[in-house]
């Protein structure tokens, strides 16, 4: 594709890409069926899944952290139960909300819990070694692991104070240690997109509908930290500093009352009638006078691969329908490569060399770990 770099004023490199044409794919092959799927309809409890992350181990096997249990359940690469590690409690290597499992060095984990504030280590055969938060007087929370030992925490920025309507918090990120102790600043950046109805004495906080938010994403030995605003990833360095910056070609869509209604109709369609339309006046009423983002999301997703190549998942408007999700592929100096398609219904959680690990629900919402196969052959 297309791309150019130039400087700042800064100094910073920027990395300007073209779009690649919307019927056109990048090379690369996607398995037609899963090469292995976890998970029951009914049968022994740790196939019975209620899943809040998962990762693929170095030596292929599987890390499921449940939300309703608590425990880390470790599967083979055939899909066997092998372990269980932790579970709900808060004893050593037990967990209260476990919510992440993330790679640390040695080929060792980390489990986040406790609404993620809290990091759990254990070593590759899930035997307990140690527990930290974030060293601080202030609430400080874990938005990603780094690869090397390093964690992302975020603070609420004391500049801003809610307010009614449509509003939007805003947090200062920031590296720690692997004791959770702090070090460099990256700066302010804003976060989630809220409204708050107008109720005396109290600030209400109600989501919205096309909200766009922060993205703090791990890629190589740097972190991706910004907003989902638009199609601009920047790029730092662990000592704080601004690396790099990557843009993709992008038209802004503006938000209008036909996207609402498909909204609308999308979280209706599995009632029955009556029920249906009282639940669509219902909504219409609600969102009569509540005041939407100007503009949708510039994308959906931001993942890193094991290869430090950049897949971007792209939005899809209300009302499009559900296919095969697109994403366009970067490669690791943040030139384009070209546009990918991954298995509907299949939300991504890992991208390996020649595999990609995600999760999936059938129509009676069981749930399912499934791994597909990854050619990277063709252009």
């Amino acid at each position: 594709m297309p791309a150019f770099e130039i400087l700042d004023t800064a100094g910073v490199p920027v990395v300007e890409n073209a779009r690649p044409p919307a019927d056109s794919r990048l090379g690369w092959r996607i398995g037609e069926k899963p090469v292995l799927s976890i998970g029951e309809v009914a049968g022994p409890d740790p196939y019975l899944l209620d899943l809040s992350d998962v990762l693929r181990m170095p030596d292929g096997r599987i890390i499921v952290a449940d939300r309703a249990s608590g425990e880390l359940r470790a599967f083979d690469t055939l899909g066997v139960h092998l372990a269980t590690w932790g579970g709900s409690g808060e004893g050593p290597g037990e967990f209260v909300n476990l919510v992440h499992v993330d790679p640390w060095p040695g080929d060792s984990l980390v489990a986040r819990w406790s609404q993620g504030n809290r990091l759990t280590v254990f070593d590759s055969q899930g035997n307990y070694g140690r527990v930290f938060g974030m060293q601080d007087r202030v609430r400080i929370s874990v938005e990603t692991v780094l690869p090397g030992g390093l964690v992302i925490g975020s603070r609420q920025d004391p500049t801003e104070s809610p307010q009614a309507g449509l509003s939007r918090s805003r947090s200062i990120y920031e590296i720690r240690g692997p004791e959770g102790e702090p070090g460099p600043t990256i700066g302010s950046f804003p976060g989630s997109e809220w409204y708050s109805p107008p109720v005396e004495d109290r600030i209400m906080v109600i989501g919205i509908p096309f909200s766009r938010g922060d993205v703090v994403v791990p890629w190589g030995d740097d972190v991706i930290v910004g907003s989902d605003d638009t199609y601009e990833i920047r790029v730092y360095s662990t000592d704080g500093t601004l690396k790099r910056i990557v843009r993709r070609e992008h038209n802004l869509i503006p938000t209008t009352p036909a996207h609402l209604d498909a909204h609308i109709e999308r979280r209706v369609a599995g009632l029955p009638e009556p029920e249906r339309a009282a639940r669509r006046r219902e909504e219409q009423e609600w969102y009569r006078d509540v005041r939407l983002p100007e503009t949708h999301p510039a994308f959906r997703r931001v993942l890193a691969d094991e290869l430090n190549h950049l897949w971007i998942q792209e939005y899809t408007l209300p009302g499009q329908g559900r296919g095969n999700p697109v994403w366009t592929v970067f490669d690791p100096e943040g030139h384009v490569l070209g546009l990918m398609e991954t298995p509907a219904g299949l939300r991504v959680y890992q991208i390996g060399e020649d595999y990609i690990l995600g999760y999936t629900t059938d129509e009676l919402g069981v749930e399912y770990v499934q791994v597909w196969s990854l050619s990277r052959s063709g252009r």
